[in-house]
């Protein structure tokens, strides 16, 4: 027993010790060996440490070591009179020993001031275990503290503590700043009762409060949210309707109800593909299907080639009609837009499905104004820009091509060159056979070889 007792000393020494490497070599080797009581206390004094690296070599040793009374030497140094960086080490130990950590967290939360109780709370809510909430719903209940009835607010959420939806509604009306939060916490619970809730009160709150009820819809909504959403899009704007569409969309998925496309339905997918951010621009894509409009088209142009997701969702926009896309594609080409190479691939891409037999169904003039679109991209500073415009004017108008040859000898990049040389070896025409006479003389010798290999198949 003695010698155990001196064994024990010395360990303690170790941690003490004057210097920080010795101090973190004797912290490390607790990762995985048994860790005595008094050890534990020393440990946990140590998240105080000068040195990084024992911090860090104590924090590990707190995490892995399975010595089940750890979180009660931890849990004092969450306190708010201590530096930041241990209140966050502290915290980041108890959450991976996650419910094991709870009675220690449950039984500190009186003896801390508010700042610590909404620490503790957070940290609760975080590891998501429903054992604390009857200490969270007392807490809430003799608090006087606005972030701290936040933090229950928030942490019953999280936990997903379905019998305390009638403890959060009594709270609603009593602060205006609690109701989003409120409102956010019964949408991660997700029982009926709490979806009721947010559909009697939807009508009279204010914009905010509104966008948290929506958006929790999304979650646990169900076909009367459906429809109640649907009548909205008349009247919401903004946030309010991005938030709409996400909702409606993953109530679509959920229910598999028909969205209807009418007006109100348009304008708010176009709101949205025009301003949301990105995530609300996804739901909005999902639901153009239905619609052919020029608004539509225009606006899926303006977006095509920015994300996968929204690419893979409104593509089929242009498929389905070629005849009513490719002119708006034309047009927009000719604007230069910065994605001009996305909309090329696009475009080729279209053709190659049905092997360019969608062309037929355009007019003259939509024919010519495409050819235009793609000549005018032959200057592009992008190389890719320029050798997508070189195959599709050839594919599409060989005449007008043939008359940009100069433009296209001109390229300074020799690949695109030699694109050239490849195409015009199904022309038989005299302006094919000076350009590859022109090419014979490249100074890049994969082209000029190429060239003049034609040259010499031809006779020229």
């Amino acid at each position: 027993m003695q010698e155990k007792s001196l064994d024990l000393k010395e360990e303690v020494s170790l941690l003490n010790s004057e210097d920080p490497a010795i101090r973190r070599e004797a912290a490390e080797k607790y990762t995985s060996i048994n860790m005595p009581e008094e050890i534990a206390k020393v440990l946990a004094e140590k998240l105080l440490d000068p040195d990084n690296g024992v911090r860090d070599a104590v924090c590990q040793s707190l995490i892995l070591n399975d010595y089940e009374k750890i979180p009660n030497y931890v849990v004092p140094y969450t306190g708010s009179t201590l530096e930041i960086s241990t209140r966050n080490l502290a915290g980041e130990i108890l959450l991976r020993r996650g419910v094991t950590a709870i009675p220690a967290m449950v039984a500190f939360i009186d003896e801390g001031d508010d700042d610590d109780k909404k620490f503790i709370i957070d940290l609760l809510g975080l590891i998501g275990d429903l054992s604390p909430a009857a200490k969270i719903v007392e807490v809430l209940r003799k608090t006087e503290n606005e972030n701290v009835a936040l933090a229950c607010f928030e942490a019953l959420g999280n936990i997903r503590s379905d019998e305390e939806v009638e403890e959060l509604e009594s709270f609603y009306g009593k602060n205006e700043l609690y109701k989003p939060t409120i409102i956010e916490a019964l949408g991660k619970i997700g029982s009926d009762r709490a979806v009721n809730f947010i559909i009697e009160k939807y009508a009279v709150e204010d914009e905010l409060t509104k966008f948290s009820m929506i958006e929790s819809l999304g979650l646990i909504g169900n076909e009367q949210a459906f429809f109640m959403l649907v009548g909205e899009l008349e009247y919401v704007t903004g946030a309010l309707t991005w938030a709409a569409i996400s909702t409606l969309k993953k109530l679509r998925d959920k229910y598999g109800l028909d969205v209807p496309f009418d007006e109100h339905m348009k304008n708010a997918i176009l709101a949205t593909l025009t301003d949301a951010e990105i995530e609300y621009k996804r739901a909005a894509a999902n639901l153009i299907t239905e619609f052919e409009d020029k608004e539509i088209v225009e606006t899926c142009l303006n977006l095509y080639g920015k994300d996968e997701e929204i690419d893979y969702n409104i593509k089929s926009r242009f498929f389905d009609n070629p005849a009513f896309s490719f002119p708006k594609i034309a047009d927009y080409l000719k604007q230069k837009p910065q994605h001009i190479k996305e909309l090329l691939e696009l475009v080729s891409e279209i053709i190659q499905r049905d092997g360019g037999q969608c062309l037929g169904e355009l007019n003259d003039m939509d024919f010519r104004n495409l050819g235009d679109a793609f000549s005018i991209s032959l200057d592009d500073p992008d190389e890719e820009v320029r050798r997508y415009s070189i195959e599709l004017l050839f594919f599409i108008n060989p005449e007008t091509a043939l008359v940009f040859l100069d433009t296209m000898l001109g390229d300074d990049n020799y690949w695109n060159r030699l694109r050239v040389l490849e195409i015009l070896e199904n022309f038989e025409d005299e302006r094919a056979n000076n350009a590859i006479k022109k090419l014979a003389e490249d100074q890049e010798e994969m082209v000029r070889e190429k060239a003049q290999e034609l040259v010499s198949q031809r006779n020229l």
